[in-house]
């Protein structure tokens, strides 16, 4: 290209813009001040840190915290077992009549109020004891009862019961519900599954009696050529010692009117 077209597009040595660049370039350069510079600088080397990959753990590192973490699901097994089997309610005294004449588990004096642990409980004639389970269970023992009483059910774990009786009446309810938990009544002649239910369980020397009001009740003969037995409602059932076949019968008068006395009291409200 010649000096001329050079010239004409203002790019020439003497050009405007060419005398602009050149005084430009003659000018002193900023610095930037101390401060920011090491700002700057901060930032750049804290970025790169955040940036590294973490360094690898040592093989002894790895298997000790593959330990301790074997360690904690342990014990946290451990703990929800025993949680999980401590009771969650207790059997609890609602009424004593005569407690001179109950002998209770650990020989304990009862009152209204105390809490029973697992043992054997003990009417004598004239005596009368009524216990509830938290919210789940009411009965009352009559005079001349003898009861195998066990421990409360476990709150998660560990929650079937079983009570034996070995002579006299007993009046229970769940309040019209589902009882939550597995409950036998045994006696030698024969084992009663109880829902919810307001029942009756007594024993004489030549037979066991369970009594159904409303719910539900599987009696099994001990002696096992009898088939389980669905108890309907207002009926009751009598399995003799000498192996007689059971006997299904309406319920007698007094028994409909402890039943229907235990029906209307249903469960006491805890605390109270």
């Amino acid at each position: 290209m010649s000096d001329d077209r050079k010239h004409v597009q203002g790019q020439g040595p003497d050009s405007q813009e060419t005398r602009a660049l050149a005084a430009l370039r003659r000018l002193p350069r900023a610095q930037a001040p101390v401060e920011a510079r090491d700002r700057a600088r901060a930032a750049f080397l804290e970025g790169a840190r955040a940036s590294a990959p973490p360094p690898p753990q040592s093989a002894h590192k790895s298997r000790r915290g593959f330990l301790w973490s074997t360690v904690g699901l342990a014990a946290a097994l451990v703990a929800a077992f025993l949680f999980g089997s401590t009771p969650s309610d207790q059997w609890v005294v609602l009424d004593v009549v005569q407690p001179e004449g109950v002998t209770a588990p650990g020989g304990q004096a009862l009152a209204t109020g105390h809490r029973l642990e697992a043992g054997t409980l003990v009417t004598a004639p004239g005596s009368e004891v009524e216990l509830q389970l938290g919210d789940r269970l009411r009965f009352r023992m009559l005079p001349g009862t003898r009861l195998e009483l066990p421990a409360a059910p476990g709150r998660w774990f560990d929650r079937g019961r079983e009570l034996t009786l070995s002579s006299g009446e007993i009046y229970g309810t769940t309040g019209g519900q589902k009882l939550g938990f597995p409950l036998v009544f045994a006696t030698e002649e024969l084992t009663a599954s109880l829902t919810g239910t307001t029942f009756a369980v007594f024993r004489t020397p030549e037979a066991s009696c369970v009594c159904l009001w409303e719910g539900g009740i599987t009696v099994v003969p001990v002696s096992g050529e009898v088939a389980p037995i669905v108890l309907p409602e207002l009926r009751r059932v009598w399995v003799y010692r000498d192996g007689r076949a059971p006997e299904i019968l309406p319920l007698s008068d007094m028994e409909t009117m402890k039943l229907q006395m235990t029906e209307e009291a249903g469960l006491a409200v805890p605390g109270r």
